[in-house]
């Protein structure tokens, strides 16, 4: 009796989480080569967000730790990944976000994070 009510316990949670997920969200990488190039092309509102955004994290990466993208350019789903930084000069991190039904991924190239010469003591 404890099988199947576990069984399906299990199987309305999946079935509800399915229902949930059930919304089509189209996924863009900014990471490739044209992306921009294409987006503007194709949503020319979506493109001039993430032009602002670009101009500004580049100017300020912190911005994407806070709620900036969420007030600033109306951003779902903000997704930074705070602990995994690239190891490339200079360093990056993955951000994710979602304008409409359109789920965006690009680097987050932070300037703000790379190291300092100082002499030895």
């Amino acid at each position: 009796m404890w099988k199947r009510l576990i069984i399906s316990f299990a199987l309305a949670i999946s079935a509800s989480t399915w229902a949930a997920d059930g919304e089509h969200v189209r996924v863009v990488d900014l990471r490739a080569e044209h992306a921009l190039e294409e987006l503007k092309q194709t949503n020319s509102a979506h493109f001039e967000k993430i032009r602002q955004v670009i101009a500004a994290l580049q100017e300020q990466p912190k911005l994407a730790e806070g709620d900036w993208l969420q007030v600033t350019v109306a951003a779902r789903d903000v997704d930074l990944s705070r602990y995994i930084i690239r190891t490339s000069y200079p360093p990056k991190q993955l951000l994710q976000f979602t304008f409409d039904d359109t789920r965006y991924i690009m680097h987050l190239v932070r300037n703000d994070l790379t190291p300092q010469v100082m002499p030895a003591k």
